[in-house]
This record gives C-alpha cells, sequence and structure tokens, in this order.
C-alpha cells in the first residue's frame, strides 16, 4: 500500500510539474514576455498537455506581469476577449500561450527560448481554434 501511494504521488507530481512550467517566473523572464505579448493582437491558450483542454484564441487588450505576495516569482496576466466576445483574464503559463510565428502557431515559451515542454509541435495557425 505504502509503495503505490509513493508510485501514485510520484505520477501527480510529474503531470503536475508538465503542466504548470512557465506560471511561475523571474523578473526577467516576465518582463520579457510581457514585451514580446504587448505586440500580439491575438493569441491562442491551450493546454496540449492537459486532457480534453480546447484552444481559445483570445483578442488582446492588456497584459502585465504581477509579483507573488513574496515578490520572489512573477505571473503574466493576459486581458482579452474570445471569440464569443466575452472579457477573460488569465494568468497564463507561457508554454501553453501560443502566437503568430509566419503561418505557425507556435508555444511563446519555445519563441523566447525559456526551457519547456509545449506537448505539441508548431501547428497551423489559420485552422487552430476555429479559425
Amino acid at each position: 500500500m505504502k509503495k503505490s501511494l509513493i508510485v501514485l504521488s510520484l505520477l501527480l507530481t510529474t503531470f503536475f510539474a508538465k503542466a504548470d512550467q512557465l506560471a511561475a517566473l523571474t523578473r526577467e523572464q516576465a518582463e520579457k514576455a510581457v514585451a514580446y505579448l504587448k505586440k500580439e493582437s491575438t493569441i491562442i491558450l491551450w493546454c496540449s498537455c492537459c486532457e480534453n483542454e480546447t484552444m481559445a484564441r483570445i483578442t488582446v487588450n492588456e497584459v502585465f506581469m504581477k509579483a507573488d505576495k513574496n515578490g520572489k516569482y512573477y505571473s503574466v496576466v493576459v486581458k482579452g476577449r474570445n471569440e464569443e466576445g466575452k472579457e477573460v483574464e488569465e494568468y497564463v503559463d507561457l508554454a501553453y500561450v501560443f502566437v503568430k510565428k509566419g503561418k505557425k502557431a507556435q508555444s511563446l515559451g519555445k519563441v523566447l527560448k525559456f526551457k519547456c515542454d509545449p506537448c505539441t509541435d508548431p501547428f497551423s495557425w489559420d485552422h487552430s481554434a476555429a479559425g
């Protein structure tokens, strides 16, 4: 029983580590991401490592960074509208923020050369998230 709990614990830790790769950032990383995203009009949010997760195309209105309560780590926050026109405010994980590079959607974490695994190769921007 103890071994089963240890194995289950390790598996869950691995899953959550993969699903939350670039959410807690250094100040420098957060500043770099915010500067990049402020130039983007549309992004795709998609946790490609997560089961049953769907893509969300977001029209970006505002991007900023927010420090945690200790001021050690930072998060990137995106405000905008989804395809239905609903206002959204998301704390994002840069591994799962996709930006348009040419005709492809690429993980912003990869574009910025941060260590991450978005669990997908670049994909067609035109055929993603319903258009």
